[in-house]
């Protein structure tokens, strides 16, 4: 990340913390870089750090590089660590060089947890597949305007996601019809806090998959005070790139037609990726889920003991 953005927030600056402390840890910095770049990023972080937060490793180790530079300052302004000599240079350095271990560990812990979200994932929807004989499959993505991002931290997203999974769960409106769902937050460069969203409906009670997307993307807007942004993945035009190769999983899938029932599946294995630790959130508020399915085993649903008999649990 370019460390000359003019606008920072919480999103960005956090990758940019990330991002920095690997490379002191993993790559080349001479010292006048490394003085420039601390500077930067720990004035910018003195708006957005919050000890209620919990963050990711990298960001802890910068925070404890924060409270010696706070020592080695001694009440100056920040542009003074410009001056800093090669021996408080080299104790900021060590602080962050005890990331590096940590990192493997940090990446084989979200490799673990994404895996097994996979597999959570994975048996819901067989369950749903087996209980059905046909279901809407909706992708929707949604996020905030890149210009207002600034005014979007951690806790408005859980927020504005407590209050989007409660209009699930209450089959609110546009979410009136739905068998299951599914969700995942992420954290992108560019696209900051986003949320991954997959609806499942009852076909026989909704059959525009479009309008359906848009009708959730609206619902978003609102929740968010029109500062949302979406990407409907059950557009006409988007359905056709995946038609042409035989590869379309979103729409009307018919649950006894094994390439439809595949290609559904794989769509929806792009909400929990392990391979996608870029995405990872860097920054939590504590106990936080960044996934979640709904429950396949609800008393309205019928026929659920035969369902779990025929998958083999």
């Amino acid at each position: 990340m370019n460390l000359t953005t003019p606008i920072w927030n919480e999103s960005n600056l956090c990758t940019a913390i990330e991002d920095f402390v690997y490379k002191v840890c993993f790559e080349q910095m001479n010292e006048q870089q490394f003085k420039q770049s601390l500077s930067t990023l720990y004035e910018a972080f003195q708006h957005f750090y919050s000890v209620q937060l919990h963050y990711t490793e990298s960001i802890q180790y910068f925070i404890q590089c924060k409270y010696w530079i706070d020592h080695f300052l001694n009440g100056q302004p920040i542009s003074h660590s410009l001056n800093f000599n090669t021996q408080q240079v080299q104790t900021l350095c060590c602080v962050l060089y005890q990331y590096r271990n940590n990192y493997w560990n940090e990446l084989n812990r979200f490799i673990q947890q994404e895996q097994q979200n996979r597999n959570s994932l994975y048996q819901y929807l067989t369950k749903l597949i087996t209980h059905y004989s046909e279901l809407l499959f909706v992708r929707v993505d949604l996020g905030y305007l890149e210009g207002q991002q600034v005014y979007i931290g951690i806790q408005d997203v859980q927020q504005h996601m407590n209050i989007l999974r409660n209009r699930i769960a209450n089959q609110d409106g546009c979410f009136m019809g739905l068998q299951g769902y599914a969700w995942a937050l992420e954290q992108g460069v560019d696209k900051g806090y986003h949320c991954h969203l997959l609806l499942i409906y009852d076909p026989s009670k909704r059959q525009n998959d479009w309008y359906l997307a848009d009708q959730v993307w609206q619902m978003w807007n609102s929740i968010t005070g029109n500062i949302g942004v979406h990407f409907n993945c059950n557009t006409t035009e988007h359905k056709q790139k995946f038609m042409r190769n035989d590869r379309l999983g979103v729409g009307p899938i018919r649950c006894n037609h094994p390439v439809e029932v595949s290609n559904a599946l794989n769509a929806a294995m792009y909400l929990v990726n392990p391979e996608k630790y870029a995405q990872h959130l860097r920054v939590k508020i504590p106990y936080m889920r960044s996934f979640g399915t709904g429950q396949f085993e609800v008393h309205w649903r019928r026929g659920v003991a035969q369902t779990l008999q025929q998958c083999g649990y």
